[in-house]
């Protein structure tokens, strides 16, 4: 069917994803939509089911039997009745124009993914290579507070559609990078996304403001757990899309980032999670795309 089914996923941010409905609920779309929102907290959220009751276009769904973000992705795709996806964050705020412009985005010829405008709070929000992922570092760039219209390698997670088709064309996001931080999700999806043939197109006026919560979440504050997802993801990242000349630099960029953290925090633990997860990547690479919520 026509529309948008706007995916949520959502972990303990009450206050957060009531202000980020606000904005949703008032888009200016001449088609219909609808708002998945996908629950991981404990308990279910009341203040955002009296919401939903007002909205018969809202469905809020609390889930307990799986955890992750790439998991409540596809959880939410799954239920989409609507032919395009929008995936955002929580914690986001937009203007009335985000879905009309993700459209006029996945209408162009021959592009699956709209890479929407996202502004960070707090961040300096400096330039760099709007979307670019350098195969020689394995390192995607982000740049997409940048007013700018173009094709790009990749989207943020916080701010993208997706044809519904291709989405599960290519399995989705594999929930294999769920594991720790959820890292690098995105970046994998859409190059597999390109390796299809289709491509990715950044629009910054498909824009949200992310408003990066203190609280909730995904995040991992535990440095060792975060070095094992950057270790693991990455080393994914790198036997998957790069080519063989690309990986030797891509690992030593690697092992660089780590050396780094190592300076800064004087922990062997460190060392051994950056071990672990590159062991753990490398194997991961080959298996097929996790999707087991699709």
């Amino acid at each position: 069917m026509q529309g948008f089914s706007i995916i949520i996923p959502t972990l303990n941010r009450t206050d957060y994803l009531l202000n980020t409905l606000k904005d949703l609920i008032v888009q200016d779309y001449n088609k219909d939509f609808e708002i998945l929102i996908i629950d991981q907290s404990v308990k279910e959220d009341m203040a955002v089911i009296a919401v939903s009751k007002k909205h018969e276009y809202i469905k809020y769904h609390h889930i307990t039997h799986f955890k992750g973000l790439p998991e409540a992705r596809n959880y939410g795709a799954k239920l989409a009745k609507y032919e395009y996806l929008l995936f955002v964050d929580d914690d986001i705020s937009c203007s009335n124009q985000l879905l009309k412009e993700h459209f006029k985005s996945l209408i162009l010829d021959n592009v699956a993914v709209c890479a929407g405008g996202i502004t960070e709070k707090n961040k300096p929000n400096t330039d760099c290579n709007t979307g670019y992922f350098s195969f020689l570092t394995a390192t995607p760039e982000r740049g997409f507070h940048q007013k700018e219209k173009r094709e790009v390698y990749h989207a943020g997670g916080g701010n993208f559609s997706v044809k519904k088709a291709v989405y599960f064309e290519v399995g989705g996001i594999d929930e294999q990078l769920t594991k720790g931080a959820a890292l690098y999700e995105e970046t994998d999806f859409c190059l597999r996304v390109q390796k299809a043939g289709y491509k990715i197109w950044f629009n910054y006026n498909a824009h949200v403001f992310h408003l990066a919560a203190e609280t909730g979440g995904c995040r991992v504050p535990e440095i060792d757990k975060y070095i094992f997802s950057l270790a693991r993801n990455r080393s994914l990242i790198i036997k998957r899309h790069l080519p063989w000349f690309y990986q030797i630099t891509a690992k030593l960029y690697l092992l660089k980032l780590v050396l780094s953290y190592l300076r800064v925090y004087k922990s062997k633990s460190i060392w051994s999670a950056y071990l672990k997860g590159k062991r753990e990547g490398q194997l991961l690479h080959a298996t097929t795309i996790k999707n087991a919520q699709l």
